[in-house]
This record gives structure tokens, sequence and C-alpha cells, in this order.
């Protein structure tokens, strides 16, 4: 009878173990492509934030854009202060036109953003962003002084 129960207790071991081993091998299957899945989904969260404040930080230059007396530096001032909430330093700000001062009340002034993606990526050169560009642009019509 002890025999019995020996035997047993052994061939449930050995399913066990066996068990314990596929799953080992299941595990080392899956492991990277969940690794990449969590970075991926990082990654787009990053861009979709950054993408976020670059919309923002073009309003609030179309805003100072507006003014009667502002200027195109203090617009770039303005857009560079709002992207360094989120360290971010190698944006173009772009205006339309060109020149703010020139613009007549009335016209409709442009600010325009733009965002290599592979200088604010967190992951590093892992996805490739070389050729990816975030752009927000934001339009509103100057103001008169009248």
């Amino acid at each position: 009878m002890n025999r019995k129960k020996l035997f047993r207790r052994r061939r449930f071991h050995r399913k066990q173990i066996s068990r314990m081993g596929a799953s080992a091998v299941e595990f080392a299957m899956i492991a990277p492509l969940m690794l990449m899945f969590t970075f991926g989904l990082v990654e787009v969260g990053r861009l979709m934030l950054v993408k976020q404040t670059a919309t923002h930080a073009s309003r609030e230059g179309a805003r100072v854009a507006v003014r009667p007396a502002s200027a195109t530096d203090d617009v770039v001032e303005r857009v560079y202060e709002e992207l360094a909430l989120l360290a971010i330093e190698n944006a173009v700000v772009e205006t339309i036109p060109a020149s703010i001062e020139d613009a007549e009340p009335g016209t409709q002034v442009t600010v325009r953003v733009r965002v290599n993606a592979a200088s604010v990526a967190w992951v590093g050169d892992f996805f490739n962003f070389s050729d990816l560009e975030i752009i927000a642009e934001s339009s509103m019509r100057r103001e008169s002084t009248d």
C-alpha cells in the first residue's frame, strides 16, 4: 500500500515538473513581445503628450501674436516657454506672416510648431522615429487698437 502511494506521488511530481517547464518555455516566447508592446504604449503615450503640448504652445503663441503691439520674437519666446515645461528644446516655430509686426489688424496670423519625434522619444532608437514630425498649428485674427 505504501508503495502505491509513493509511486503516485512520484508520477504526480513528474507531471508537475513538466508543466513548469512548459510554462517557462511559453513565458520565454511571449515575454519579448509583451515588453515590446509595453514600451510601444509608453512611446505612443509620450508622443501624444508632446503633440498636446505643442498644440497648447501654438495656441499660446497665437494669443501673443494677435495683440497689436506684439513682435515675432515675443511669439517665439512664449512658445518656447510652454515647450520648456516638458523639456522640448529642438522645436521649430514658424509664424505666418513671417513678420508679425507687418500684419494688418483683422488678418489671420498662424503659429506653427514642429517637433522631431526622435528628439523627444524616451526609449531611444528602439523605434525608428527619425522621419516622424509632430506638427501643431493655431490661427487667429490679429486685433486692432480701435
